[in-house]
């Protein structure tokens, strides 16, 4: 299993999926996370605050994370939920802060991050 989890400074998960510079990508194998690489986030969020009237979507940052079967978040709203599940992508909530921790507490235990 491959999972994603937002970041902006490389060890901390950001809050704000949808403005996050970077992922953090993590192969979870035998209860393990193993660190993969650092990926660019091509979401520009701040594109759709001026065009109110345009359909707001997640398409170029499920593209960016498409090899992943998880997306690991402090938070999800409708439309960021509804784009990664058509792409039949996971999203997870964690309460961790540190994206390391947050790797190795999914990897021995993904039933204390609840599915969202």
């Amino acid at each position: 299993m491959r999972i994603a989890i937002p970041t902006n400074d490389r060890e901390t998960i950001f809050p704000r999926t949808g403005q996050a510079k970077l992922f953090a990508i993590y192969e979870i194998d035998s209860k393990k996370s193993i660190f993969v690489e650092f990926r660019e986030n091509p979401h520009k969020h701040e594109e759709h605050e001026n065009d109110k009237d345009s359909a707001h979507n997640h398409r170029d940052m499920v593209l960016a994370v498409n090899d992943c079967d998880a997306l690991l978040v402090k938070m999800a709203g409708k439309h960021l939920k509804d784009d990664f599940s058509a792409a039949k992508i996971s999203l997870f909530k964690t309460q961790e802060n540190q994206i390391q921790c947050v790797a190795t507490s999914f990897a021995k235990n993904p039933a204390a991050h609840p599915e969202i």
